[in-house]
């Protein structure tokens, strides 16, 4: 993260005035905690409390909500909770993984492995965001993570508490090095309560992507303009072959004149033959009648 050093400073006396939290464990075990931390993703507790209560009073045990079709685990959460669909998609999704790595609802397969197992466990569970994994390795495993989501992420950002160019894992892996590792679950309840106190802060207004759009268009109008003064400047050069070509049809038309003229003229030179011909019999004729 870009200014880390920085943001150390200014975090660990943002650690002094962060409110003193307590959280009891869930009576469900680790699976409770799953399905808790589903609910909290990008939530509040109140509505996280509220939606899991709805949840345990209407399926008989936990693999109920395992096989709960998505619409029905919707309807109980309320189509109205934030991002409602996908949480519930990543809800089922988890929960179907761990029953086919553990053939049920339960993970006995973690119980005394060291914390590396653990998180590799969780990390590669399908369907499973970091908040959901680091909240439930924290909480049930003394694992070193710090859950963060999106809510976190853009309150400490707008707090100037992170680099706003750091993402989700860039911050939660920032913070587990701030914050020891038995004071990690005290850190996160007390950072998530004092995340709902603060308001959400709006995107940001993508204003300048639009004025460079503009000018790039005002730009490129410049150029069809050359291009259009290009073509017409061809068109006179496209009737200029056009003129030579009726120049030459005219001097067809005319070289056809003079070759009939020329022809006229040469026609009566070839009658004359006829009128010698003629003289010549008018004279044997008189000679004849001189004779008898």
């Amino acid at each position: 993260m870009k200014n880390a050093t920085e943001f150390a400073k200014k975090f660990k006396k943002f650690m002094r005035s962060l409110p003193t939290v307590t959280s009891e464990p869930s009576e469900h075990g680790v699976i409770g905690e799953v399905i808790y931390a589903h609910l909290l993703w990008n939530a509040t507790a109140k509505q996280a409390t509220q939606a899991y209560k709805k949840l345990l009073a209407a399926a008989v045990d936990l693999n109920d909500l395992r096989v709960n079709h998505l619409y029905e685990t919707v309807d109980l959460i309320g189509s109205n909770y934030p991002q409602a669909h996908e949480r519930a998609k990543r809800l089922k999704t988890v929960l179907n993984a761990i029953y086919r790595r553990e053939h049920g609802v339960h993970i006995p397969s973690l119980e005394g492995v060291g914390k590396r197992e653990v998180r590799e466990y969780f990390e590669t569970l399908d369907g499973i965001c970091p908040f959901v994994c680091h909240r439930v390795i924290a909480i049930c495993y003394d694992v070193a993570a710090i859950p963060v989501d999106d809510r976190t992420l853009a309150v400490m950002v707008a707090s100037d508490l992170i680099h706003e160019s750091a993402s989700v894992s860039d911050t939660a892996a920032w913070l587990s090095r701030q914050i020891k590792a038995d004071e990690v679950r005290e850190v996160h309840f007390s950072l998530h309560a004092w995340v709902e106190t603060q308001p959400t802060p709006k995107p940001p207004k993508i204003a300048a992507r639009k004025t460079i759009k503009k000018s790039s268009a005002k730009k490129s109008a410049p150029h069809k303009a050359k291009k259009k003064t290009a073509a017409k400047k061809v068109a006179p050069k496209k009737v200029a072959k056009k003129t030579t070509k009726k120049k030459v049809s005219k001097k067809k038309v005319l070289k056809k004149k003079t070759a009939k003229k020329k022809a006229a003229k040469k026609s009566p030179s070839k009658k004359k033959p006829a009128t010698k011909t003629l003289t010549k019999k008018k004279a044997a004729k008189k000679k004849g009648s001189k004779k008898k």
